[in-house]
């Protein structure tokens, strides 16, 4: 059997090998240190004389760093989950207590292989039962989706323990048939409330802002009005659509009373032409709150734009710089943003309104209430960071801040249950397109769906499809 890799002799000190289930899983390690400090790799199970480590279901790995047992190794041979072979050549000749304490290490390195190939191979193959079904369900509901003819193209990450698997369907646009990819980029719509809800918590844990306190403080001016009979504004109360601000600023009350209007979108667009953050800080002097804050539940964007404000003073820097800073970077997130760059534009899928027209990109002013891009390999490393809830960040921002765990409401985030297990989530419509990030915390899987139509019902459609393609893989898996 050819064997999947040969290393060549090197050094003894600080050389690493293991015995791989897969290709996929053989690993060499050759740092000064020699164990790679990766806070978010699997830990061994056991650790034994010379560094012979066991991992679960994985591989056994044994580490030549104890020079006064090992030969120099001139040749190491590997082959597919079987054998392994080295070609050695002894310090001193006359070691033979150094001989026979290394072939003893390496029979137990044999015999715990064996044992965690067969664990390995059951764990292998519920993966893989779990892979089949996801991507059966994946792809017989992308069809469903696509049967309406108002839908256009969807693509969709899933993100799990181990691995992100993407899947795209229908087009691009209504003018070629171009399969989206990764790459593509779409709007995120109020999606970007998350974002926005992830920086309020770095605000918070970092001690620049409270849950509870008067939000008017962190404002640049004197927003005495953002108060109902002296009860103000508080993070908690903007965070969850229970602030008594209106929907949006300015108001679009009258255009949403007749939503289904072909004249929706060019309505909106309209009302927001021109109207930047200069406007916005002055119009917020004049905006009245319509219910105490913590009575009413009634969505609103401007509240999100209110705690961008919020954020810009507490920390100091512009929301997009902020959103660059602590989360963007820090991710490798590398196409998303506010605005885009001419290569960014070019990967920009088509959005269609639910008469099947192209529409307009948000309005400058949609800011952080709705206003980010992303590609889906971007949006597949923010779901990975939202499933990490060792973070204090992310631990924070999926609080419940109102209800329960089963039913209420997080820092922008949904919280309910689906199936027993607890789920969040965050849905999103622009003019064009749409978008959800459903998350399963306790499974660490994520879903991301964005799609380039505003249809009736395609919010409630991608949720659904998550959940089909969640189910799936637990069932494919049992």
């Amino acid at each position: 059997m050819a064997p999947l890799c040969r290393f060549q002799r090197i050094a003894p000190v600080g050389i690493g090998f293991a015995l791989p289930i897969s290709k996929a899983s053989l690993t060499r390690r050759t740092d000064s240190r020699h164990e790679t400090r990766n806070p978010d790799a699997q830990q061994p199970l056991c650790r034994l004389r010379c560094a012979l480590r066991v991992y679960a279901g994985r591989h056994v790995g044994l580490s030549t760093r104890c020079i006064g047992l090992l030969p120099d190794i001139k040749k190491m041979r590997f082959s597919r989950g079987k054998n392994m072979s080295l070609g050695m050549a002894w310090r001193d000749k006359s070691s033979l207590r150094n001989k026979r304490q290394l072939f003893g290490l390496l029979a137990l390195s044999g015999l715990i292989a064996a044992t965690s190939i067969g664990i390995a191979s059951a764990a292998i193959a519920g993966e893989h039962a779990r892979r089949m079904a996801r991507d059966i369900v994946a792809a017989k509901a992308a069809s469903e989706y696509l049967r309406n003819s108002c839908h256009v193209g969807i693509s969709i990450a899933v993100v799990d323990a181990e691995n992100t698997y993407f899947y795209n369907y229908g087009s691009t646009s209504r003018d070629k048939a171009e399969r989206p990819t990764p790459q593509s980029i779409y709007e995120l719509a109020s999606v970007t409330k998350t974002f926005t809800a992830s920086l309020a918590a770095h605000a918070v844990v970092d001690g620049r802002m409270t849950l509870d306190g008067d939000f008017r403080s962190d404002l640049p001016g004197d927003y005495r009005n953002l108060a109902w009979n002296g009860q103000p504004i508080t993070l908690r109360t903007l965070l969850t659509h229970y602030s008594g601000m209106p929907r949006d600023i300015p108001d679009s009350d009258a255009i949403f009373a007749d939503k289904k209007s072909p004249e929706f979108n060019a309505r909106l667009f309209a009302l927001n032409q021109g109207f930047g953050r200069k406007q916005l800080l002055t119009a917020l002097h004049d905006t009245r709150l319509r219910s105490a804050p913590g009575d009413k539940q009634a969505y609103s964007n401007a509240g999100y734009l209110v705690i961008g404000l919020g954020l810009e003073r507490a920390l100091g820097t512009p929301v997009d710089g902020l959103m660059r800073q602590y989360i963007f970077q820090p991710l490798g997130m590398t196409s998303t943003g506010f605005t885009l760059k001419a290569d960014e534009a070019s990967r920009l899928v088509k959005g269609y309104d639910r008469y099947g027209r192209v529409t307009p990109r948000p309005s400058q002013n949609a800011g952080a209430a709705w206003g980010l891009y992303a590609s889906t390999a971007d949006m597949a490393k923010y779901v990975r960071w939202q499933l990490r809830e060792s973070d204090a960040v992310v631990r924070l921002s999926h609080q419940a801040l109102t209800g329960n765990a089963s039913d209420g409401e997080a820092m922008a985030w949904n919280l309910g249950e689906d199936q027993g297990q607890p789920v969040i989530w965050h849905g999103g419509g622009s003019f064009g397109m749409s978008s959800q990030v459903v998350l399963y915390p306790k499974q660490h899987e994520g879903y991301v769906l964005l799609a380039n139509d505003a249809c009736d019902g395609t919010e409630g459609a991608l949720k659904n499809l998550a959940e089909a393609i969640h189910a799936a893989g637990v069932s494919g898996g049992s």
